[in-house]
């Protein structure tokens, strides 16, 4: 998992968002106002209301302007959402295919699989026989066999194996910073 800060949060991009159109319509209707009582009344601008008037057009345009950039903003934050969910996807079925395609190149047994599987979870030997339903010294045979098979002495270096290639994959997987 990756954290994300507030700005990477599009449900919070989106709150600003609305937030903004609220602003920018209370703005854009002040306008509106101050500009239909100056032309039915027949008077003109001071220089107070001016500045006033300028300062709230300013502001629609800002907003309206930031509301642009945010939306876009938004709709890139979905897309690359998107995109992480099913690279993500990708590589957890890649990694399995891989897991599994690996096993049977050791000739591992539906056993030493299992085994393997729970040991690559970070389970411990006492867990994986309750689990399955066997002794300890059932579930130490095996993993000595997987490891044996594997060509490593621990479930550390079994988990490197996959790992690596794992990092590997995502690596290439993974959209170029650069675009």
């Amino acid at each position: 998992m990756y954290s994300t800060t507030r700005l990477e949060n599009a449900t919070f991009a989106t709150i600003i968002f609305w937030g903004m159109g609220i602003s920018g319509l209370f703005f854009a209707q002040d306008v509106i106002v101050d500009l239909r009582e100056h032309i039915s009344e027949g008077r003109g601008y001071v220089l107070g209301d001016l500045s006033h008037l300028i300062f709230e057009i300013i502001a629609v345009v800002v907003l309206g302007f930031g509301m642009v950039l945010l939306s876009v903003y938004i709709t890139e934050l979905k897309t690359k959402n998107a995109r992480q969910r099913e690279t993500l996807h990708s590589l957890r079925n890649d990694f399995d295919s891989h897991v599994h395609a690996q096993f049977e190149q050791w000739s591992l047994t539906p056993s030493e699989s299992d085994i393997a599987l729970l040991l690559m979870r970070g389970l411990a030997s006492k867990d994986i026989a309750e689990l399955r339903n066997c002794t300890v010294g059932t579930v130490k045979v095996h993993s000595h066999n997987v490891f044996r098979k594997a060509g490593v002495t621990s479930r550390v270096e079994l988990m490197s194996l996959f790992l690596d290639e794992f990092m590997d994959v995502g690596m290439q997987s993974a959209p170029n910073p650069t675009s």
